[in-house]
This record gives structure tokens, sequence and C-alpha cells, in this order.
């Protein structure tokens, strides 16, 4: 078993008022970035301006896209029985778990914060975020909040700490 990177972008930050509008899952096996999962997402309500500047997806962009509930099998056949890794577990966990329990559907994976583990390898940064995490390790954060750009970029920082983990064992 390996881990699977997750990244949602989304229309608020509450999973029991917000809806997914992009998701990214990406694969990664021995320290290798492998397969990934994206798509946008067509939400049923608006998207808000203040999410809009956030990730600048708009409601046109997402016409034509799938609800995310209608891709919600495909999400949880492609993490399968790995550990699922965040950078902020409690937001992207919490939107896949509210999908879930509105779909009634079990699905509890194993969990791994990227987030929580720069606060406790960097406790001098001054902050924790993707971009300043990434840019602490000479990672390129490439487009910031896009849901595959942002999973590729934790991708990485999952592997350069858990190279400097296995390391330091």
């Amino acid at each position: 078993m390996g881990v699977v990177v997750l990244d949602f972008e989304t229309t608020g930050l509450s999973p029991l008022e917000g809806e997914v509008v992009e998701f990214a899952l990406v694969r990664v096996r021995d320290g290798e970035i492998g397969l990934h999962l994206s798509s946008l997402c067509r939400p049923h309500g608006e998207i808000p301006y203040g999410a809009y500047r956030v990730h600048k997806i708009g409601k046109q962009m997402t016409l034509g896209f799938p609800y995310f509930e209608e891709l919600l099998p495909d999400v949880i056949s492609f993490i399968g029985e790995d550990t699922v890794v965040c950078h902020n577990v409690p937001f992207d966990m919490g939107f896949l778990n509210a999908y879930c329990a509105r779909a009634g559907r079990e699905f509890r994976p194993p969990t791994l914060d990227t987030l929580t583990m720069a606060r406790r390898l960097y406790p001098g940064l001054p902050s924790r975020s993707l971009g300043a995490v990434a840019a602490h390790l000479g990672i390129d954060a490439g487009e910031a909040h896009r849901a595959l750009a942002d999973a590729m970029v934790t991708a990485k920082i999952y592997i350069a700490m858990s190279g400097m983990l296995s390391s330091a064992l």
C-alpha cells in the first residue's frame, strides 16, 4: 500500500454548506509520483466571489462537468485502502466525509497531514502554508489553489519530508 494525495477546491470553507468545484488525487508509491485523477466539478449553487478570488474557478468553467457526488465512487475506488495525505487534513477530509455521509457511504481511510508534519519539523517557519513549506524545501509551488497543482506540490512535500524522517531514524 502507498499513499494518495488529495486536494479540493471548494465554494467555501464549510463542508456542510460548501461544494467541491475541483479535486485531484495523486498516487505516491516508493517515493515516486504515479497516476492521478482530477476533474472540475459543477456545483449545485453559485461560486461565491471570495472563493473565486482564491482558485479562479468560475461557474462557467464548471458547466458540462459532473457534480462531485457523481464522481465520489471513482474517488473512493482510486483511494482504495491507501493512506490519504493532505496539506490540512481537517479541511479536505471534512469535505470528503460530508459527501460520503450524504451518500450513505462509510469511508474512513487513514490520513496523514503535511501541515502537521511541517509544524513539527519546521517550528521556526513563520508560515506553514503549502507555498511556504514548498519554498522552504526548494519545491516550485506552481499554480497555487488549483487542485492538481496543489496535490502535486503536496506529494513532493510528502516525499521530501518522508525522506527526512526515514534518514533521521
